[in-house]
């Protein structure tokens, strides 16, 4: 019992600990609204990232690879401007079908040259329209 007890506890101890690691990551407007998701169809949002997880500072040859979402859906880097000590990467959301939803999670590979410095996730929404 106290064998399962303390796998417990230190099973309970990493999930917190992993948890608390990635920080949840949001959507900015240029009013400075937070979104919880990218929306398609816009070129207005920020995706906020910690400047620590950057290094400290914004590198000038910053750039991002972005997974998980469905064939024709993108994710560009606009530009890049500094909030407190947040990143904020403006970027434009588009699909080149409008005709079916997208309900997915970019996986955000934000990147110096060809070292990823960190990753964020941040979910997609659009709904289908002709």
């Amino acid at each position: 019992m106290k064998k399962l007890l303390m796998t417990a506890v230190t099973a309970l101890t990493l999930a917190t600990t992993t948890a608390l690691a990635a920080p949840q990551t949001y959507a900015m407007d240029d009013s400075g609204q937070e979104y919880s998701a990218l929306q398609t169809e816009s070129s207005w949002m920020a995706v906020e990232v910690p400047l620590a997880a950057l290094g400290g500072s914004v590198p000038s040859d910053l750039s991002i690879a972005v997974s998980g979402l469905p064939a024709g859906t993108t994710v560009t880097l606009d530009s890049v401007d500094t909030m407190a000590q947040t990143a904020l990467l403006y970027v434009t959301v588009a699909r080149s079908d409008t005709t079916s939803n997208v309900n997915a999670v970019a996986d955000i590979a934000v990147k110096s040259g060809s070292t990823v410095l960190t990753t964020v996730s941040i979910p997609v929404y659009g709904a289908a329209y002709n």
